[in-house]
């Protein structure tokens, strides 16, 4: 791989010193040992896509939404499951983790829902066997937006430390070395999340 891809977010090169919703494609590229260009949210493409983030897959090739740019990382860096099942399960995890994002706040005052959720992924990851979140034998795409969705969590005081499988998946993910180098580089004032 020669190419360099571009990343098109408000931080921390676009003006904001956080990586937010491009947690998880940082991390991608920082596990796939792709070298990467930060751009402004303004700089991408017309028409790459309506908000950012957005990437440039170093071929001209521009998608943007975290997700969709995750499934299209995953799928050049082979991040994104070897199989056709894994590929499934990690589409999957990905989007539960999306939708704990979407859902966070709710959990503040809704204990069932916050119980319903994070028993699923308990599961989910208990039933996987190998601690991460799409039961891959490494860590995926599904995984890395995974800290993006539990930044906020955790950023709400939402207590998940019953879930002894979340909380360890939680513990395991922060510590492989492509997402432990982001929170390394949080100085300077620099944040996960806004």
């Amino acid at each position: 791989w020669n190419m360099t891809v571009t990343v098109y977010y408000w931080g921390p090169a676009g003006g904001m010193n956080m990586y937010g919703r491009a947690i998880g494609i940082y991390a991608t590229l920082k596990a796939a040992g792709v070298a990467y260009v930060e751009a402004g949210p303004n700089a991408r493409p017309e028409l790459s896509s309506f908000a950012p983030p957005a990437v440039d897959l170093g071929d001209g090739v521009v998608v943007g939404q975290a997700p969709a740019c995750l499934t299209a990382l995953g799928e050049k860096f082979n991040l994104g499951g070897a199989t056709f099942a894994e590929k499934a399960r990690v589409q999957q995890a990905m989007l539960d983790f999306n939708d704990i994002f979407g859902e966070h706040a709710k959990f503040v005052d809704d204990k069932e829902r916050k119980d319903k959720w994070f028993s699923y992924l308990d599961k989910k990851i208990a039933a996987g066997g190998t601690g991460w979140a799409a039961g891959t034998a490494s860590p995926t795409i599904a995984d890395f937006h995974g800290v993006f969705a539990f930044e906020w969590v955790v950023k709400k005081q939402i207590d998940f430390s019953e879930y002894k499988s979340l909380t360890a998946w939680w513990d395991k993910i922060k510590a492989f070395p492509a997402v432990n180098e982001l929170y390394a580089s949080c100085v300077d004032g620099r944040t996960m999340i806004p």
